[in-house]
């Protein structure tokens, strides 16, 4: 036996106040009346194992409630250990998982005492337990299902990887080509827009270097011209005709000489007064040779505003940074060569797509034929088990059809079936009973062992509409399939019961005038005590104890 559910502990959960469950390999069997709890604790394991945990599930709010359930993983087959690694030290051979809900409504997982998500915990329940009550019976009857159950079945190869890899080829390139029949009535407008854009965006280079440049000549620029402006105010007041300096001290000589003609002791005035004269004479020399040697261009400088001002603008647009500006203008321009080049475009999408949609139809033939063997293996297969469940005219297929080209190929898969003698298949939804399902379920079941890797099968009343002798072929089925899966069982039909390898009586009782359940592990002498009240009700009789002994004795459980 492989990987199996070796404990379950519940409290404080739907009618449980708190029970623990020791399971064992092979065939495990809750029995017990209508409405005692059995459903409520296969319930509690689905939300252990990632389903949902809600106000209505706990029994006193405020009391915490608690899930644990432990895996033997020995020699685990199926189990994605990539995934839940980090939860296991080397050596670790059991799987702990903990599921809580707080007084205070906090919930919890852990999984061997590491906190997790509930989503973790879910993926990891897929790998664990498969469940199947009502609810999954109608979904054997929802044909979107059928296609997967055949699928299980069938050893791919390359056949089908090779198929989703062209498949998701094909799915690009028809993207691109509706979005490019989308663009074409769109385009003249988008093309004037996108032309604008990439003509603004290619009037300087957008690098980061050439920006830091045109900013720092810029900076240069503004320094010179403050230069030239002062120097020019400097030269005016030296040379201007009508109130420059050097004018002005020309002015002076005149009334000068005529002073020092008079007053001899004023001469030395006159020298001081041609001194000044030559000083600025020389200085406005000086500022001329100043202005001649500055680098200063009016025709760059003009350019190089030009540029700044086309640089703010486009960051102002497709900015805040010339990164951000250069992202752009290669959306832009691929945009706009996407749209200039439409037509050719266009055409070369069309060929390839038809190259493609070529091939995917050649692969799509290559899985139709694996799933055709399949079918008629299954057929087959459905058929003997069905006629040892007790439908003994049973006629089921597998039909395939050709659909559209999709994921996973161009088959539609349905299951037809007809129970009685003389008549047509007709699709599984339209023909089966709930008990027919269960049974249909139930050979599925068979029939997928080998090939489906979850270790351990839950079935909640599987036996419903099934009695006497099929009940017997029901018990043998579980019973052959609980060799090779741990097997956990709700069944009312003693026959069933009695294959059991582990059996437990599930009770409703009375404490402190609230009902709770209780799960009791039974013996040999209360396992034939529990069948012979299945047989016969609540009175038992010797006739019902020996029948219930026989029945164990028929199912190899002496």
């Amino acid at each position: 036996m492989s990987t199996m559910l070796t404990r379950l502990f519940i409290r404080n959960f739907g009618l449980i106040d708190e029970v623990a469950l020791e399971f064992g390999p092979g065939l495990n069997v809750l029995t017990g009346e209508t409405g005692a709890g059995k459903s409520i604790l296969i319930e509690a394991l689905r939300v252990a194992l990632g389903g949902r945990l809600t106000a209505t599930h706990i029994r006193d709010a405020q009391k915490p409630c608690v899930i644990e359930a432990v895996f033997d993983l020995t020699g685990a087959q199926g189990i994605n250990f990539e995934e839940i690694g980090e939860y296991f030290e080397d050596g670790t051979a059991d799987l702990i998982i903990q599921r809580s809900a707080a007084a205070d409504g906090k919930a919890k997982v852990k999984i061997n005492g590491l906190t997790a998500t509930a989503t973790q915990l879910k993926q990891l329940g897929r790998f664990l337990a498969d469940f199947h009550g009502a609810h999954d019976h109608q979904l054997l009857l929802s044909e979107d299902q059928h296609i997967r159950i055949l699928d299980r079945l069938i050893d791919f190869g390359k056949t089908r990887a090779e198929y989703r890899d062209l498949y998701a080829a094909f799915e690009e390139v028809s993207r691109q080509w509706r979005e490019l029949k989308n663009l074409a009535q769109t385009r003249e407008r988008e093309l004037d827009m996108l032309q604008h854009q990439v003509a603004e965006l290619e009037q300087v280079p957008l690098e980061a270097d050439e920006y830091e440049r045109i900013k720092s000549d810029l900076a240069k620029i503004d320094n010179l011209e403050r230069l030239s402006e002062c120097l020019a105010q400097l030269l005016d007041l030296f040379e201007n005709d009508e109130y420059g300096i050097s004018g002005r001290i020309q002015q002076l000589f005149s009334p000068l000489r005529q002073l020092t003609e008079t007053d001899e002791t004023t001469a030395e005035m006159m020298d001081r007064l041609e001194e000044f004269q030559s000083r600025g004479e020389d200085l406005a020399s000086t500022l001329n040779d100043y202005a001649q040697s500055m680098d200063f261009d009016a025709g760059t400088a003009e350019e190089v505003r030009r540029n700044a001002d086309i640089y703010d603008e486009i960051l102002r647009k497709y900015g805040p940074g010339i990164t951000d500006a250069r992202a752009f203008y290669e959306r832009a321009a691929e945009r706009l060569r996407l749209l200039s080049d439409l037509e050719h475009n266009d055409a070369e999408l069309r060929a390839r797509r038809a190259e493609l949609e070529s091939k995917l139809k050649v692969a799509a033939k290559a899985v139709t034929k694996k799933r055709q063997a399949a079918a008629k293996d299954l057929k087959a297969t459905i058929e003997k088990e069905l006629k040892e469940l007790g439908i003994a005219d049973v006629v089921f297929e597998c039909r395939l059809s050709s659909g559209e080209l999709k994921a996973d190929g161009a088959d539609e898969v349905a299951f037809y079936i007809s129970p009685n003698a003389g008549f047509e298949p007709k699709p599984l939804a339209d023909i089966v009973s709930s008990g027919e399902a269960a049974r249909v379920m139930l050979a599925l079941k068979k029939a997928l062992i080998k090939v489906d890797p979850i270790p351990v099968l839950i079935f909640d009343e599987i036996d419903a509409q099934i009695g006497g002798r099929l009940g017997t072929v029901t018990g043998q089925k579980l019973r052959d399939i609980s060799g090779q899966r741990q097997v956990i069982l709700i069944t009312h039909l003693p026959q069933i019961a009695s294959f059991a390898d582990q059996h437990y009586k599930v009770v409703k009782t009375t404490k402190n005038k609230t009902a709770i359940t209780e799960v009791l592990p039974l013996d040999k002498t209360a396992r034939i005590e529990e069948l012979a009240h299945m047989m016969s009700g609540s009175e038992k009789t010797q006739i019902s104890l020996d029948h219930a002994k026989k029945l164990l004795v028929s199912a190899g459980r002496k």
